[in-house]
């Protein structure tokens, strides 16, 4: 980010035209660049009140609207801020905006929330929550964002990196009075502590998955031989003809990647090539990438058909993970007795049987994350590898406690785990990382 004592501005809603375009204003100058642009005594006005006004360049009239100001710290970024609404005509907006430029700066992608952040009016986790709820595309991440933005997550991390703060000073007070008679370590009780850490990041790292799923969407990938109808079940789910479908094998070479809400979850599905010995170059890179998609999938449909083969089915189902796999029997329809069929949930794209019965399979196998999105949970790569990092550092402190190493690898190693969780929250970040956060927002935001 540029100076951060610049007063700065921009657009805040979409180009285009529209009823009301709102202008954003936020540092030092913004009375003086309102009394310039609306010849307005600001003097006489109250905070966080609208005001009917005119906008002006110069001494020419741009457009009727409204203003309204606040006051640091009690505004969005804790400056000084004003909100300029005028009509929504991208003309009229941009001539605005040209008269307000003259006495301050643009803002870049994410500013004024990052002056938000700067200014402690957010923690880094409400910070990423805002640009998550500006992409959020259906329920659940909209939920997730809100949360988070509430201060779910920061709480509980806050919680935690309590416990490790309060570790951490008795043994770096041990240290600074390294001279002096200081009582020896319990260590039974402190490894009490450290378990009791280690729980609940461990507890984190187990529901993480759950909390990206909640932004990024759940990816599911569709698998199996060549023509058994994977294209058909894509089709069926998306209700549109997304897919091509013909009777020859190894009609999808590559794979297809579609998205659709489900229940208020995002849906990722994936369909991909068929996978079998082939010598053709082109088809050998779409089954590489198919595997690729599989084992990088939250669940796996193995699809197949009456006229695949028991041992076909039982050699392929073996090679995917299981834990996350569902069988489904596709061209149900064709089956002379469904009887005989055990394990496999039936489907026939013809007659449309079995496919509500999947996406119920779906739910229920993430039914929890409502539940865990009230508790506050991870919901990013970042997050997670903080959270990882700060496990690994804690359980080497465990270890050097119980080998009575010196008191020094204990103390450096509880240090770089209460550094690890600062850095989720924002207290100790590196520069890239904020950038890499920020620039993710629109400007304006």
């Amino acid at each position: 980010m540029k100076n951060q004592l610049d007063t700065i501005c921009a657009i805040s809603t979409p180009r285009g035209n529209a009823a009301l375009a709102i202008i954003r204003i936020s540092g030092n100058e913004t009375l003086h660049i309102v009394k310039q642009v609306t010849k307005t005594k600001v003097s006489l006005l109250k905070y966080n009140k609208m005001y009917k006004t005119t906008f002006y360049e110069s001494e020419r009239v741009l457009d009727e609207g409204m203003i309204c100001l606040f006051k640091a710290p009690k505004s969005y970024t804790g400056e000084d801020m004003a909100e300029l609404y005028c009509h929504g005509n991208d003309f009229t907006v941009s001539q605005v905006l040209e008269s307000v430029l003259k006495y301050c700066r643009l803002a870049e992608k994410g500013e004024f929330t990052f002056r938000a952040f700067l200014n402690r009016k957010i923690d880094l986790t409400q910070a990423e929550a805002v640009g998550n709820l500006l992409n959020a595309q259906t329920k659940q991440a909209q939920k997730a964002a809100l949360l988070q933005l509430e201060g779910r997550l920061y709480h509980k991390i806050k919680s935690t990196l309590d416990k490790l703060i309060e570790l951490r000073i008795l043994f770096e007070l041990a240290i600074d009075f390294i001279e002096e008679e200081v009582p020896e370590f319990d260590s039974d009780k402190i490894l009490i502590k450290i378990n009791s850490i280690l729980e609940e990041l461990q507890v984190l790292i187990n529901t993480a998955h759950d909390g990206i799923i909640a932004q990024e969407g759940i990816k599911i990938c569709l698998a199996g031989a060549p023509n058994v109808g994977k294209s058909s079940v894509f089709n069926a789910f998306l209700e549109t003809e997304r897919a091509i479908i013909t009777p020859i094998p190894g009609t999808t070479r590559d794979y297809l990647e579609e998205r659709f809400s489900l229940n208020g979850y995002l849906i990722r599905l994936f369909d991909t090539a068929g996978i079998h010995e082939s010598d053709d170059l082109v088809e050998q890179i779409g089954i590489e990438r198919s595997l690729d998609i599989i084992q990088k999938a939250d669940l796996v449909f193995y699809i197949t058909s009456p006229d695949i083969d028991e041992k076909t089915n039982d050699d392929f189902i073996k090679s995917l993970p299981q834990e996350k796999t569902i069988k489904v029997l596709n061209k149900a329809d064709l089956l002379p007795n469904r009887a005989m069929i055990h394990d496999y949930v039936l489907c026939s794209t013809i007659t449309k049987d079995g496919l509500n019965g999947l996406k119920k399979d779906i739910i229920s196998r993430f039914k929890n994350i409502d539940t865990e999105l009230e508790s506050g949970i991870l919901t990013n790569a970042r997050q997670l590898a903080c959270v990882k990092n700060s496990y690994e550092c804690l359980l080497k402190a465990k270890n050097a406690v119980q080998n009575e190493m010196g008191i020094d690898f204990i103390t450096f190693d509880i240090q770089q785990a209460s550094y690890a969780l600062e850095e989720i929250i924002g207290r100790v970040s590196s520069d890239d990382i904020l950038d890499r956060i920020f620039s993710e927002f629109c400007i304006g935001k």
